[in-house]
């Protein structure tokens, strides 16, 4: 077993916060999600920026994100259930506003990122300890984005990579407030997202491991058993027995929704832009 990270992300509407769900039903793996403040700290951070510009803007932007802990708002919808909830977030604005102090006085003395580390780990341990749990698996999308910067923060980590066919991708994002708005920007977009995370499989094969979403719905099972594997866990039974026993069911019926609402011009204009990604991916086009 191993008390290592786990940074969970990809593409949005690719099954990270279902994915992040069941394994915080492991008995050893506690769900911290969403924590997107990481993402803009650690861009920062990593390029170098003076403290005089960046700690302005890591003060106003904890100061915003923590207001409403530890509920945080989000933009799913009425149907999509989890047994932890739409985010999981335990430890309070008290403690993350103290963290922050800590990281300010870190990023003063040109220890940012490392600094960050800190507080990533303090919060993260804080969120354990509440939840009487060993190990944590932090699930933000955007993760994809900070790959290398979070593999310099926690060089043990390991990095799930939730894909999902980005024509039904597609369908469910367009649909939202956020994000493209009509299927071709949406090829590009979900591209870009998929290749990001791909890279740093390149780079470091051993810390990358990809969940595709349609096996998750499907098959469960072994999609849990190999992944749990990988994160040097046991016991994926418990997982899906304590899902089954919460009342919630996966639901298969959400893939393949593209063949119904892709017209033709749909169909040739997604396949020009992410044709082959589809196919490395394992989509038939």
């Amino acid at each position: 077993m191993s008390d290592s990270p786990i940074f969970i992300g990809g593409c949005g509407r690719s099954g990270t916060t279902l994915l992040v769900d069941l394994l915080g039903l492991h008995p050893r793996i506690s769900p911290i999600y969403e924590t997107d403040f990481v993402v803009p700290i650690g861009a920062m951070l990593a390029r170098g920026a003076p403290p005089e510009r960046v700690v302005p803007r890591i003060i106003a932007l904890m100061d915003t994100w923590t207001a409403p802990l530890p509920h945080r708002p989000h933009n799913k919808r009425s149907h999509e259930r989890y047994v932890h909830g739409p985010h999981h977030i335990l430890f309070d604005r008290d403690f993350a506003l103290e963290q922050t102090r800590l990281l300010v006085d870190s990023v003063h003395a040109g220890q940012g990122l490392a600094g960050l580390r800190r507080m990533m780990n303090r919060l993260f341990s804080e969120h354990c300890r509440l939840d009487d749990k060993p190990r944590w698996a932090n699930k933000t999308p955007a993760y994809v984005h900070l790959l290398p910067v979070l593999h310099t923060l926690h060089p043990d980590m390991t990095f799930v990579h939730c894909v999902r066919d980005g024509r039904d991708v597609a369908c469910s994002v367009v649909t939202r407030p956020w994000g493209p708005s009509n299927f071709t920007e949406a090829a590009g977009w979900w591209s870009s997202k998929v290749l990001d995370g791909l890279r740093f499989a390149q780079a470091h094969p051993e810390r990358h491991v990809v969940v595709r979403y349609e096996d998750l719905l499907s098959r469960p099972e072994s999609t849990l058993e190999a992944l749990l594997e990988r994160l040097g866990e046991e016991d994926p039974g418990a997982v899906l027995d304590r899902f089954r026993a919460s009342g919630l069911a996966l639901e298969g019926a959400r893939s393949g929704a593209w063949e119904e609402q892709f017209d033709g011009k749909a169909r040739a204009d997604f396949a020009q832009r992410a044709g082959p990604l589809l196919e490395h991916l394992g989509y038939a086009a």
